[in-house]
């Protein structure tokens, strides 16, 4: 939000008045250094997008409230908010000129990836971050139903995701999940790209894939098992539960790991840090307790839809 920051500090200056915008979340956008303890200051609200904020400033400066709200919050819809309604207006099918897309969606020609952001923590600060990371670049996001959406080129996109990932969780030390689908080049595949993202992010969320990054084209197995009759899962689960109910974080780690790396014994061995031998006894250990030799890809096969059954389970 560097740019809007910018126009805050100009304006503060210009006007000569000094005055704090902070966020519902108290997220600070911009301090002239005021003492908000100060009997001298007074409060009022405004609303940049849907998120409501606080402006303090000095009891002598009440008169021009009005024209700071009106000032501030056009500001915030000409830097942001025609954008956003664009995104918003192609995903609820409402019409959009291609003049309106030319100007607020200009990598769409090229190529675009719609990526989704979901947070257990404030919504507002990670997507203020977000907005941080790509304030030089023409990206957009917003939230849209309880979740942040970014759109934009990325020629390496999952080094954009992984970045993002990274910058949100390590700021605000919250878990963050990030789910897209394929590149698009139209706004039908903008909403069928935030649609794929969205199944994925369920399925992501509901089978507790470890790195908490979800590509809609890699999740096909957990897309079937999430569709399989629920008389066979209620059938698979009496047969297995009482089994993985009993392993240890440990095993269940090798299982997963295990299943990451294709059933290689070597390369899980490696991923695990353990000896191979090791690695081997733990494999007969679920054989022998389970009855599924999972190097078996038969075997595998309905060990791991089972498997992934009793986390979603786990979840609920």
């Amino acid at each position: 939000m560097y740019n809007f920051t910018e126009f805050l500090k100009n304006l503060s200056r210009s006007s000569k008045i000094p005055f704090n915008v902070v966020t519902q979340d108290g997220n600070l956008l911009y301090t002239s250094d005021l003492d908000v303890k100060n009997s001298h200051i007074t409060n009022f609200s405004i609303m940049l997008g849907s998120v409501t904020s606080i402006i303090s400033l000095e009891k002598q400066y009440e008169n021009c409230i009005a024209l700071l709200k009106y000032t501030i919050e056009n500001k915030y819809t000409q830097l942001f908010l025609s954008k956003e309604q664009a995104v918003i207006d192609i995903l609820e099918n409402r019409e959009i000129s291609i003049d309106n897309i030319n100007i607020n969606l200009p990598f769409l020609k090229n190529g675009c990836y719609v990526i989704l952001i979901s947070v257990n923590g404030s919504k507002y600060e990670a997507l203020n971050i977000i907005k941080q990371i790509y304030d030089n670049e023409v990206v957009v996001s917003l939230i849209y139903n309880d979740i942040i959406i970014v759109i934009g080129e990325f020629s390496e996109v999952q080094q954009h995701i992984e970045s993002i990932k990274e910058s949100i969780s390590s700021d605000l030390y919250c878990e963050c999940y990030v789910s897209y689908g394929d590149i698009t080049y139209d706004i039908k595949g903008i909403k069928k790209a935030y649609n794929d993202a969205i199944e994925c992010m369920i399925f992501g969320k509901k089978f507790d894939i470890k790195d908490h990054i979800f590509n809609y084209n890699k999740m096909l197995f957990e897309k079937i098992v999430y569709n399989i009759d629920p008389k066979i899962k209620q059938e698979l689960l009496y047969m297995l539960k009482d089994k993985f109910d009993a392993f240890d974080s440990q095993m269940i780690v090798t299982i997963e790991q295990f299943v990451d790396c294709g059933l290689n014994i070597s390369d899980a061995a490696r991923k695990l840090y353990v000896h191979r031998n090791t690695l081997i006894y733990r494999l007969d250990k679920i054989k022998k307790e389970t009855n599924f030799d999972i190097r078996n890809f038969k075997d595998a096969s309905v060990f791991l839809i089972a498997f992934l059954i009793w986390k979603g389970n786990k979840v609920e």
